[in-house]
């Protein structure tokens, strides 16, 4: 080969290598028209740039201001073009307002519980194909946050992504323990333990009742562990007398029947304001503690209790999410927001401030609540010990069956019917509510 050719062979090798390397990018930027939340080395998919603005609204979740300048300060970064207009919740600007006035917006910030109910609404979107297309990479996040964000879909359609995930927490008042010399709550325990403990601090000392335990929410939270619903989607009938209903009925009465633990009031007040309730089974109260922290109220958390054979479960935690909705005329970079939302670098920072994330990555549930003061010195992983029972593909009429399945619970913690009638009653009221309900 002549000096000639190999310097134009030379020239070709150059110029292959330097169109290879544009085309890449560096590690981790954004070239602007990426396949949203791709996994590594999949060929971009292309997106126009145009400037576009995208109007997102909230329903039933809140997106604070911290959570709001993480994504768009993101989407600054990585699509310049994009702008996100994100309507606050309010008088006439709540989702079914802005559907009612013909505003439907590209993107709905919410919970996987909600779904269902957007059915009528005509505003849902299986982003199945759209996630094929542009390689958006579902196996970043945890699979049960996947699974629960389709229940209530009929052939498996993914209507939303998850952003960040609700959870239950046990909380206790250290001042309590040690004013009457009993050990703190452990990690690990069961309900039969915390009932025990409870008895230990339930006291009336100073002119004030202490409490020993509330489960926060009556028997919401207490029932949803097992697995079990006051009515079955599937066969329309009622499905409360039955044994783990009476095992719920039972155990909730055995906490309110420790002589002195009578529910008093609101049991968050008597946690937070009063401090006279020593241990509260709660979801996220972060925001709520930073007050009461800041004047001096010594809290901290452990493990959330679970049944001996149900072991490190807990209820029923909503997954928030993200929607595409069906009318949205800018799909793809509404994707491009999504991916932004749960980019690494937004999750993390999210994690940081107080958010479980969606991803699998360990280091990112590691840094969970580090930015929060209140936090500090805390026994804030105890949270992650304990998983969220699968989110139950439930009757549209489950907040009514509760209802009723709540009254005859409290009928039966008056000691004015026993067990066995609560429970046959009960389910005799949810089979005339629910066929009431369907003869409409």
């Amino acid at each position: 080969m002549n000096k000639g050719r190999r310097y134009v062979s030379g020239m070709a090798l150059l110029l292959g290598l330097t169109l290879a390397v544009a085309g890449c990018g560096k590690s981790g930027e954004s070239t602007g028209n990426e396949a949203p939340g791709a996994k590594e080395g999949d060929a971009a998919v292309k997106v126009s740039d145009a400037p576009v603005t995208l109007t997102a609204a909230i329903d039933a979740v809140i997106i604070d201001s911290a959570l709001e300048a993480l994504i768009k300060d993101k989407l600054k970064k990585s699509h310049p073009n994009l702008t996100l207009n994100i309507i606050q919740p309010g008088k006439g600007t709540t989702l079914d307002e802005l559907i009612a006035t013909g505003t439907v917006p590209d993107i709905v910030f919410t919970y996987s519980g909600r779904l269902t109910s957007y059915q009528d609404k005509g505003i849902l979107y299986d982003m199945t194909e759209l996630l094929k297309t542009h390689k958006f990479d579902l196996s970043r996040f945890e699979p049960q946050m996947i699974t629960d964000t389709k229940v209530g879909s009929a052939n498996g359609e993914l209507y939303g992504i998850p952003y960040s995930r609700n959870f239950h927490a046990f909380y206790y008042n250290k001042d309590i323990f040690d004013k009457f010399g009993v050990p703190y709550p452990q990690d690990g325990m069961n309900w039969n333990q915390i009932l025990e403990l409870a008895k230990k601090v339930t006291r009336y000392e100073g002119g004030t009742q202490y409490r020993g335990v509330d489960p926060g929410s009556g028997i919401s939270w207490i029932y949803q562990p097992l697995g079990i619903e006051a009515d079955d989607y599937k066969t329309g009938k009622a499905t409360l007398n039955n044994d783990k209903w009476k095992q719920v009925f039972e155990l909730v009465k055995a906490m309110f029947t420790i002589p002195g633990n009578e529910p008093q009031g609101a049991a968050i007040d008597n946690f937070l304001k009063e401090k006279r309730l020593a241990m509260i089974m709660y979801t996220n109260m972060f925001s709520q503690l930073e007050g009461p922290t800041k004047e001096g109220f010594n809290w901290d958390v452990a493990q959330y209790p679970s049944y001996p054979e149900r072991p490190n479960l807990y209820g029923n935690a909503s997954v928030n999410i993200m929607t595409i909705t069906k009318t949205s005329k800018y799909k793809e970079q509404a994707l491009q927001v999504i991916a932004a939302a749960t980019s690494d670098e937004v999750q993390l920072e999210s994690s940081r401030q107080g958010r479980i994330s969606p991803l699998l990555k360990p280091e990112i549930q590691r840094e969970f609540g580090k930015n929060l003061d209140i936090l500090k010195g805390k026994n804030i992983q105890s949270i992650f010990k304990s998983k969220p029972v699968p989110y139950p593909n439930s009757s549209p009429y489950r907040s009514k069956s509760e209802a009723i399945a709540k009254t005859y619970f409290n009928d039966y913690l008056a000691g004015t019917i026993d067990i066995n009638t609560a429970l046959s009653k009960g389910d005799e009221e949810i089979n005339k509510m629910l066929q009431a309900e369907k003869s409409k």
